[in-house]
């Protein structure tokens, strides 16, 4: 009897540290999924610049609105492998506007910031580049709604990690941008160097650095929303 009992007993240890185990290995896989997928339930929305027959600014044969369009499609695919849910205003070589639309320019801004405020968009990045007559003038800056102190904040965060990757001096700022002064949802634009710079120039075009800048933007969207959660 007292055998059988041990028997019972240790077939219930068994059982007991099978059921542990499975238990812990779970909690593991949903912290682990959770580490990982940290933007779950973040809804973005990246606007390149431009776009169809405003390419925006230009030097030679270099067109901003390309490059926007880049850097949009590497911000997205790590937000995206965060868990966040990504919005582009544009996904190709066109603007908004409707055919025939009396003003291309007023009507496409209009349904990019429609975009941006729609109800469930927690934050925007409006993607662009820089250009200036004088050439010296070089540098990645961000730019926000002053009467918005989340997207101030925000775009300090965006501005400190650009300033690590240029060296650049500038710092963020508010912007008299129609899309900012309109926007009811957290955001900024971001002018990503300046195309009239030889060496800004010289950077934007190469890959390499194009995810470096995607990957700061990721980076400032993932450590605001993390602080937050």
């Amino acid at each position: 009897m007292r055998h059988t009992k041990r028997i019972l007993l240790g077939i219930g240890m068994v059982c007991t540290l099978m059921i542990a185990t499975v238990y812990m290995s779970r909690f593991t896989h949903i912290v682990a999924e959770k580490e990982w997928k940290v933007l779950n339930g973040i809804v973005v929305v990246l606007d390149p610049g431009h776009g169809g027959k405003d390419g925006g600014a230009q030097s030679g044969e270099i067109m901003e609105d390309e490059i926007n369009l880049t850097i949009a499609f590497q911000t997205k695919e790590l937000l995206e492998q965060a868990g966040a849910q990504v919005i582009l205003t544009r996904d190709g070589d066109y603007d908004l506007a409707d055919k025939g639309a009396a003003n291309r320019k007023r009507q496409d801004i209009r349904k990019r910031m429609d975009m941006m405020n729609a109800e469930d968009v927690d934050v925007f990045i409006s993607i662009h580049l820089n250009a200036y007559p004088n050439p010296k003038v070089q540098g990645a800056q961000t730019f926000y709604n002053e009467k918005d102190e989340a997207s101030k904040e925000f775009a300090n965060l965006i501005q400190n990690k650009l300033k690590v990757l240029t060296k650049s001096k500038m710092t963020s700022k508010p912007g008299d941008f129609y899309l900012l002064e309109n926007a009811k949802t957290m955001g900024v634009l971001v002018e990503c160097g300046f195309l009239s710079n030889p060496n800004d120039r010289a950077l934007l075009v190469k890959e390499e650095y194009q995810k470096a800048l995607a990957n700061v933007l990721y980076k400032s969207i993932k450590e605001y929303f993390d602080f937050l959660m």
